[in-house]
């Protein structure tokens, strides 16, 4: 990993004109570095994520991006957000829905050129859905549709993924098969999962950023039960895998 920081955040606090959501947000994101962000339910995690991406503006503080103000350096993130349901009749193949991660980036207005779809076969074969190209978006297993949604964010060939949540209401297997592909994308793209399988995913990110209002940053080989248990406010229970160094919570 080269050590030049890829998002630089300082001193960083946000409120929705009330009480402090995020207060004193301080990480440097090394380039190619493999982040998970943890905490519970309204603790600034999607906020932070917003921030990262332009959507919002920070109170006070600064955050650097790619070494610009993030509005900027949009463009050279790719994003997938929580699965949300949709109609399953819906008539969008999968080769569609791919292109449409090419939005921001298009020089094109109503339809996609060469260089689209270059990038969006690309970016299907690294996830190894190119068969699927034409199939329904509605004909897909749970994890073929969670594969789909990151070559969407693939598409705009972005320096940096975020993801929200990418294994959410996916079985154990397909969940191993995403980070193990998440993990490959990893050597030429930074990436940063939002995640509540903290165990999990300890084998496959090099820091875990704990949120709660303020942020915590951890190598993975310090993260215990007590700091989590701290971060979440509750007892949480780790399991220890008798086959590999993995924790898991229960």
């Amino acid at each position: 990993m080269s050590m030049d920081s890829i998002i630089k955040i300082k001193d960083l606090h946000f409120s929705y004109d009330g009480p402090k959501i995020l207060e004193n947000i301080q990480i440097d994101i090394q380039r190619n570095e493999f982040i998970g962000m943890v905490g519970p339910n309204g603790s600034g995690k999607t906020t932070l994520l917003k921030i990262i991406m332009g959507v919002l503006t920070p109170d006070k503080g600064t955050i650097e991006v790619l070494g610009k103000p993030p509005f900027q350096s949009v463009k050279e993130i790719g994003y997938m957000p929580q699965l949300t349901p949709f109609s399953r009749d819906f008539p969008i193949s999968v080769e569609e829905v791919v292109l449409m991660g090419r939005l921001g980036k298009t020089s094109s207005i109503g339809f996609f050129n060469k260089d689209d779809k270059r990038a969006a076969e690309k970016s299907m074969d690294d996830v190894e859905i190119l068969e699927l190209r034409k199939r329904a978006i509605g004909s897909l297993s749970g994890g073929q549709l969670q594969r789909v949604l990151i070559a969407r964010a693939l598409t705009c060939e972005p320096k940096i993924m975020i993801l929200d949540e990418p294994t959410a209401n996916v079985d154990m297997k397909i969940e191993k098969d995403i980070f193990d592909l998440l993990k490959q994308l990893n050597e030429s793209v930074t990436i940063i999962v939002v995640t509540h399988d903290i165990g999990f995913i300890s084998q496959y990110i090099d820091r875990v950023a704990c949120i709660n209002r303020t942020l915590i940053c951890h190598p993975t080989s310090e993260l215990t039960g007590e700091t989590i248990e701290n971060m979440y406010g509750t007892h949480m229970h780790m399991v220890h895998h008798h086959h590999e160094d993995e924790k898991k919570l229960s």
